[in-house]
């Protein structure tokens, strides 16, 4: 779905484990790129269904639960030659706070057939920004710290009975 003014509209993920640090997935293509899992919103979709289902897509898993979200829409804009290559001006992100109630090893990148992962890691909530590529840095800056007092405020024991 993109909007009328160029940019497509999309969900990215802040998913923590039981010590509050955030995951980041590493891409197939590209050495060392790191980023939040992330997914085109589609027709008829709510944003909360697209997260499900790229996680199940893209981690194989669906032992995620949604403990918060961002009501207004990050946006970021691509460079000169991610615009020509895509036809589209950039991102307008949702941006949904989520915990892996999960085993790491039940994480799976072979849901697809072109995986878009190849490997996760566990950072301190801080990191992001310093992880991601830079034309990203902003938006996951904006969003950590809109949802930092939601994640602190997060009773993880009490995530953790409800989700067994």
């Amino acid at each position: 779905m993109v909007h009328e003014d160029g940019y497509r509209v999309v969900v990215s993920t802040i998913i923590l484990n039981k010590e509050k640090k955030v995951m980041m997935c590493e891409h197939v293509w590209i050495d060392d790129a790191w980023q939040f899992p992330q997914g085109e919103i589609e027709e008829g979709e709510t944003g909360e269904i697209t997260v499900m289902r790229e996680l199940k897509e893209e981690l194989g898993s669906d032992k995620f639960v949604i403990v918060g979200k961002i009501d207004k829409p990050i946006r970021y804009h691509f460079p000169h030659y991610l615009k020509n290559k895509y036809q589209m001006e950039g991102n307008v992100q949702h941006f949904f706070l989520l915990y892996y109630y999960g085993d790491e090893s039940e994480i799976r990148f072979d849901c697809q057939k072109r995986p878009e992962f190849k490997a996760i890691k566990w950072v301190e909530y801080e990191q992001p920004p310093k992880e991601v590529i830079y034309f990203k840095k902003l938006s996951y800056l904006e969003a950590l710290n809109t949802l930092k007092s939601t994640v602190d405020n997060l009773n993880i024991d009490e995530i953790e009975i409800k989700n067994k």
